[in-house]
């Protein structure tokens, strides 16, 4: 319920911005996950050390302890409960017609968090502790690697992170695409200003934003332009009537030059994402621009009606920039 709690709510009309609602941190939420984990495994070890006491008799007979050692404690129960973790956090990468309602792309995110966290320290600390307290060869034949277990957690961290930015990709395309479709861009008015859908689609990205940030470190960018240099370019935008009736012979290179990147540059939309915050909302942003580019591409505009595209794209080119890891993507 604290997770489903974890949604989007705008902070003001046009301001580019938005507010989580009042929940728990993500932080919290992830450490009170992940410390639940080790003390209910703390608790199970420790429940189970009698039947290793000094004084059962039958305790210190080889017969019993190394087989109840090695397969009951490691195999049956630490390594199949692993298993069990990183299976259940995996599934929700799955479509099923027998689930009622896809999990929260906050949960996603938090799972995604919580498989990379296994596989850096919970694996090996557990399996550890579930060694020291019920000696055993793990190196016999049939005990699981701690090896294999964290590659089982990294390969199903990576797959749930890649799926939240496809569902949150989607999310905001479909409110592109229903944006674009359902308008008539023949008989549209003059733009006066930015349509309130793509004033959305910054709010979203900006609690995004906020979200990753909680649980990823910020990771790295292309350095930015400085202000100077990005205002003189806004500056530079034409503006009125006479600047929106571009004439063949009113190209300048530079537009010309940033057109011939469209064809000859190729960028990567559904890639594989890092474990930070720039390249999980980088990964967002690509996908919705690639939407709304296939949308506008596939329409017929108006004189007015390419006017008004064009106010919507220098409007997100303003606000998104700051949030990719390289502000040429926008």
């Amino acid at each position: 319920q604290t997770i489903a709690t974890q949604s989007m709510v705008p902070s003001g009309a046009g301001q580019g911005s938005a507010v989580p609602t009042q929940s728990a941190p993500l932080t919290a939420l992830f450490q009170e996950i992940s410390g639940k984990i080790t003390e209910e495994f703390k608790a199970t070890v420790n429940s189970l050390k009698v039947y290793v006491s000094p004084e059962v008799v039958f305790a210190s007979q080889p017969q019993f302890r190394i087989p109840f050692c090695r397969q009951q404690i490691r195999q049956g129960l630490v390594v199949k409960h692993l298993y069990h973790i990183i299976d259940t956090a995996a599934d929700m990468c799955k479509v099923t017609t027998s689930r009622s309602s896809p999990p929260p792309p906050v949960l996603l995110l938090l799972m995604a968090r919580l498989c990379l966290e296994m596989k850096d320290s919970i694996i090996a600390y557990l399996v550890s502790l579930s060694d020291e307290a019920f000696p055993a060869d793990s190196r016999s034949s049939g005990a699981t690697p701690i090896a294999d277990l964290c590659k089982h957690a990294a390969s199903t961290s990576q797959e749930l992170i890649d799926h939240f930015v496809s569902v949150q990709g989607l999310a905001i395309s479909q409110m592109i695409r229903k944006s674009v479709e359902t308008r008539d861009w023949l008989t549209t008015l003059e733009p006066r200003t930015v349509r309130p859908v793509m004033k959305r689609v910054v709010e979203d990205v900006s609690l995004l934003d906020h979200h990753v940030g909680q649980l990823f470190e910020e990771g790295s960018r292309k350095e930015h332009s400085s202000e100077d240099s990005r205002a003189s370019r806004r500056r530079n935008i034409p503006t009125g009537t006479r600047a929106w009736n571009y004439a063949p012979n009113a190209f300048d290179s530079n537009l010309m030059s940033n057109i011939q990147k469209l064809f000859s540059e190729r960028i990567e939309i559904f890639g594989s994402v890092e474990f930070n915050k720039v390249s999980v909302v980088t990964g967002v942003v690509k996908i919705a621009l690639k939407t709304f580019l296939e949308c506008v591409r596939l329409r017929t505009f108006g004189k007015y009606g390419l006017q008004q595209v064009q106010v919507d794209t220098h409007y997100l080119q303003i606000y998104l920039w700051r949030f990719v890891s390289d502000e040429n993507l926008v």
